[in-house]
């Protein structure tokens, strides 16, 4: 499986891009890089052969270069995000965005999700997994044959986890996240921000869990 890391510059998220059967990109970070994002898709793949732009939450630094995106591929993407934040991404406002001089899009989701999905991803299956506690529509994708995990910022390498101090966010709800994604058999994991982990994934999940623990 090919997965081809954007690392996240200055407010950005990571972007992932994975080609295959269904070429997709996996969150857009804030929109105030999406030229040089856009640039660097190209090397992947045609821009006009992403069917899927999948997010993992609301967030600007998410959700930001969404429309860019859609525009280049010509309009052929389809947006994909959890069903709970269907409306607040269509309302386009973010105090955030409004703090660090930028602009939350109105965002159309085209396919609201629910765990009921399955999803392939380039060319494998993977599963949607709801895990609120860094927001309310926070989602990671898991592969079960690969043990490959796009964890957003639900939790990081090297034992780190999301925030949950934001409007949307709750500790316990988080704890009970990562408490889910350590029962999963997890080789590498893609996350939000940071470093990617290729292998002993779950070394770092496990790491996550017990230093989150410490908080409770």
């Amino acid at each position: 499986m090919q997965i081809v890391t954007i690392p996240g510059r200055d407010y950005d998220s990571n972007v992932y891009v994975i080609p295959g059967q269904k070429p997709t990109i996996i969150d857009t970070g804030t929109g105030f890089h999406s030229p040089q994002i856009i640039q660097t898709i190209r090397q992947v793949c045609n821009l006009t052969a992403i069917q899927q732009i999948l997010l993992t939450h609301e967030h600007f630094d998410h959700v930001g270069g969404a429309n860019d995106l859609l525009r280049a591929s010509n309009g052929t993407a389809k947006i994909f995000a959890h069903a709970d934040i269907v409306h607040k991404l269509r309302e386009g406002k973010s105090a955030f965005a409004e703090m660090i001089g930028g602009t939350m899009p109105r965002v159309t989701v085209d396919v609201p999700l629910s765990e009921a999905t399955q999803l392939t991803i380039g060319d494998e299956v993977f599963v949607p997994l709801l895990t609120p506690g860094h927001s309310i529509g926070s989602l990671c994708f898991y592969n079960t044959e690969h043990g490959v995990l796009f964890s957003g910022d639900t939790l990081f390498a090297q034992g780190g986890f999301g925030r949950y101090d934001f409007p949307g966010g709750d500790l316990s709800s988080l704890v009970l996240s990562i408490e889910r994604l350590a029962a999963l058999d997890i080789t590498s994991v893609y996350p939000g921000h940071g470093p990617i982990v290729e292998h002993k994934g779950h070394d770092h999940v496990h790491q996550s869990l017990q230093n989150i623990q410490m908080l409770v």
